[in-house]
């Protein structure tokens, strides 16, 4: 059976209690209660209720949608500057959604930019069985490129992407494979996005991670490694990264090790106080001149 969106995904997946790795059976639903990339992470669904465009009170947003690599629907907001402006496409986190950076898409469109966001597949409304932690993600953002280069208000504009999270670590592996994004805000990006708690056995976590993707969807996601792929932006794709100083889950190291990774153009910027994805909540205004000088440097705004 081929599996088009969350809802068809069989019972018995949906709660097992355990999973079989071919090895033993592990995982109890008790253990995968703490991991997010077997509950929120996995398998998100809608998060929050998506307010209609025309509730946004933040910027004139009207519904988009279009098609991932997959065959899957994937729902959008539009809010276009003017002309082929530089578009920043907002690429959210886990658990999340498309309205988690209204206030980020906010003070970008008021500087000028045209913003998309949208639901990742399997998160929000937008079709999808599960969550990959940025595989098949980063194929719905070069989805939104192509959307964007057919759209008559946006079939010219310069292409620039900030994520959040996982949505950093989808960004990168876009970008990765395109030569069509001009630069990329990384902020609280893994350096893998597979890693788990220090407490639960890696090696288990990833391989029951792995066997429910790739019976899905046929993709490793243990490849889902920013580090790896990052060095291939080198010349042609700027690249900033933003991290919290007090930020557990993306600890600092990791995003040195991101920069030292990096070719140039790059830099990086660290927040004093800032936890995980809270680099924008803490230092708003300052956040809003870095990003911007950054995206207007890079696209020539």
């Amino acid at each position: 059976m081929q599996i088009q969106n969350k809802d068809q995904l069989p019972e018995s997946t949906l709660q097992t209690e355990t999973i079989n790795t071919g090895n033993s059976s592990i995982l109890s639903s008790s253990t995968k209660s703490d991991l997010f990339q077997l509950t929120n992470g996995l398998r998100p669904g809608q998060s929050k209720p998506i307010p209609a465009a025309k509730d946004v009170q933040e910027i004139p947003v009207f519904d988009v949608s279009f098609y991932n690599e997959r065959g899957d629907l994937i729902s959008g907001w539009l809010a276009v500057s003017t002309p082929n402006a530089p578009v920043i496409i907002l690429a959210h986190g886990t658990p999340g959604d498309r309205v988690d950076m209204i206030n980020r898409a906010s003070f970008l469109f008021k500087h000028g930019y045209s913003v998309l966001l949208f639901d990742f597949q399997s998160y929000g409304k937008s079709q999808g069985v599960m969550s990959t932690l940025g595989m098949v993600e980063s194929g719905d953002i070069l989805a939104a490129i192509s959307f964007l280069h057919s759209y008559p208000d946006t079939i010219n504009s310069r292409i620039g992407l900030l994520g959040l999270s996982m949505g950093a670590t989808a960004s990168v592996l876009a970008a990765a494979r395109s030569t069509d994004i001009s630069a990329v805000l990384a902020e609280s990006c893994p350096v893998d996005a597979t890693r788990v708690p220090d407490d639960v056995p890696n090696d288990q976590v990833r391989d029951a991670d792995r066997q429910l993707v790739e019976e899905v969807y046929g993709v490793d996601i243990t490849l889902a490694r920013p580090i790896d792929v990052v060095n291939k932006l080198t010349g042609r794709t700027a690249i900033f990264f933003v991290n919290g100083d007090s930020d557990v889950q993306t600890p600092l190291d990791g995003m040195k090790a991101l920069y030292s990774a990096a070719g140039e153009p790059k830099q990086f910027w660290v927040v004093s106080g800032a936890g995980h994805a809270q680099s924008f909540d803490v230092a708003k205004a300052d956040y809003e001149t870095r990003v911007d000088q950054f995206f207007d440097t890079y696209l020539g705004f």
